[in-house]
């Protein structure tokens, strides 16, 4: 015990010099590195306790002063375990990539580490107070021992715990293990009954230690509750699906039992989207919204008092991957920050049409992953035109873009995951605040159903070519407008639009048989097209 204690002097020692070289902050947290700020500082906190702490009083026959000093450094235990400021602990923690430094200084954990940590601190506490309450009853009971009511007439039995349990006779270690442990079974409530308290001052002083004890546990529990409880919610999502069965609940309580198919449809359904959903509190509600600003505004919790970068920067990181795969729709523009707040889960099963024939589409839709074919229905049975593999497409823009009806069919070849926006909200949102943008996606959206009508064309002439009967082809083709106030258009992106309509139109219905008129309707909104943008 003398080495031990020998070592632990050494430390102190080295502990204050290292204090007078340790950064410090002031009242007004402003850093403070020079050794006079530093001296400053650490004179009105701890050197003075520190320096006698050190003070080798037993020499002179103070022993227990000189202890009792010593357990006062007890109370900078919270400042030693502090693993948050970037020195000590926290600082070699770091080098074992147990938490990440920033440039503060400070060292930010993950939840599970802060909570191991908490209960950690919480355990190392009751250490220390169970020891420092050891040694503060021996020294205590030592102290009473020759006071009035310590002593005893009858001699009976022992006045004093140290004489009644033979602590006189032990080692330091023994006193130190034998006071901590009765202070642990009294502080608990426990009280086994193997040591007591032997007069009026020990018993009084123990009333102290457990209504202090009672209210150190309930401290204890109330933290480990705490964390527990911090670490269930922080990694447990909300048990939406619950919340989806009540809700059925209380509808087939008041209007009877739903068809079983559309009730599994239902919670399947959202059980996919409560999984898949990245936005969470995120999402925008645009049936909530009164005006187009509504859709764009960056006005939902937690959120809205951020300024725009730093809302861009959490919208980048929860969709880097759809960002990198869509960069060819979405380009450099702004347009995606508005749209992805928007964006909704869906699953298609095998077979199931992502988009009817002849259909407006409801949605927009944006392919993640699976394959799908884009093909003509003949007979009622699907012909493939192309197929489009390992997500990256994008379902109905031509037709949204449009304002026309589909003129294929889109049928899944695999389970399909993907992201869906509402036509009418992609549409107020492009056309209102991203004009500029229309152009482009316009036109990508164009050369994919110029390729789709070659495909078309070749099929319909290939079954004919084989003795079918001849298969009549779309007759309608999509009159391409754009708004008179639209000065952002390109020229020659529009006359590129017109153009291709009527390459289309001679193709398919060839340049007689009555088409003629049709033909002149092209050629007369080319003209009025151009004449508004020139």
């Amino acid at each position: 015990m003398f080495t031990i204690d020998l070592i632990c002097w050494v430390l102190f020692i080295f502990d204050i010099l290292l204090n007078f070289f340790t950064e410090r902050f002031n009242e007004k947290n402003e850093r403070i590195k020079d050794f006079t700020g530093i001296m400053k500082i650490y004179l009105k906190s701890w050197l003075i306790f520190d320096i006698f702490a050190i003070i080798p009083l037993r020499r002179f026959g103070y022993e227990n002063i000189e202890y009792l000093l010593r357990m006062v450094r007890l109370f900078k235990l919270p400042g030693v375990i502090d693993i948050t400021d970037g020195t000590g602990i926290s600082y070699l923690l770091s080098f074992c990539a147990i938490g990440k430094r920033e440039k503060s200084g400070e060292i930010t954990y993950s939840y599970t580490v802060k909570i191991a940590v908490s209960i950690a601190k919480i355990f190392i506490f009751l250490i220390f107070i169970v020891y420092f309450l050891g040694c503060l009853w021996y020294w205590f009971q030592r102290i009473v021992s020759n006071y009035k009511f310590s002593n005893n007439s009858t001699m009976l039995e022992e006045s004093t715990f140290h004489q009644a349990f033979g602590l006189e006779y032990l080692p330091a270690k023994d006193i130190a293990l034998r006071s901590s442990y009765f202070m642990l079974t009294t502080i608990a409530t426990i009280g086994y009954g193997d040591f007591l308290p032997k007069n009026i001052y020990e018993m009084a002083f123990m009333l102290l230690v457990m209504l202090f004890g009672v209210t150190l546990f309930a401290v204890i529990m109330g933290n480990f509750n705490s964390a527990i409880t911090y670490y269930t919610e922080s990694t447990t999502p909300a048990d939406c699906l619950g919340d989806l069965n009540l809700w059925l609940g209380s509808l087939e309580r008041i209007h009877g039992k739903i068809n079983k198919p559309l009730k599994t449809k239902i919670i399947d359904h959202f059980k996919y989207y409560f999984e898949k959903d990245r936005l969470k509190s995120l999402s925008k509600s645009y049936w909530e919204s009164n005006s187009s600003y509504d859709l764009i505004a960056i006005d939902q919790d937690y959120v809205k008092f951020l300024n725009e970068q730093v809302y861009y920067s959490i919208i980048k990181n929860l969709y880097s991957d759809f960002i990198h795969s869509f960069k060819y729709f979405f380009g450099i523009s702004k347009f995606k920050f508005s749209i992805i707040p928007h964006l909704q889960p869906r699953k298609f099963m095998i077979h199931e049409k992502l988009l009817v024939l002849d259909e407006k589409p409801s949605e927009l839709l944006f392919i993640i992953s699976g394959n799908i074919s884009i093909g003509m229905n003949i007979d009622n049975i699907h012909k493939t035109l192309f197929t489009c593999n390992d997500g990256r497409t994008i379902v109905g823009d031509y037709s949204i873009l449009t304002q026309t009806k589909s003129r294929y069919e889109y049928l899944a070849l695999s389970i399909i995951d993907a992201l869906a926006i509402e036509s009418e909200t992609f549409s107020v949102i492009l056309n209102e605040h991203y004009k500029d943008h229309r152009a482009k996606l316009l036109g990508l959206a164009l050369k994919r159903e110029k390729n789709l009508q070659k495909m078309s064309e070749a099929m319909l002439n290939k079954l004919q070519s084989a003795g079918n009967s001849p298969v009549k082809a779309p007759n309608v083709l999509p009159c391409v407008l754009v708004n008179e106030n639209d000065k952002n258009f390109d020229q020659t992106e529009a006359g590129e639009i017109v153009d291709s309509c009527l390459e289309m139109g001679e193709r398919i219905m060839g340049k007689g048989n009555g088409v003629l008129e049709n033909i002149k309707s092209y050629m007369k909104t080319r003209s009025k097209f151009l004449t508004s943008l020139s």
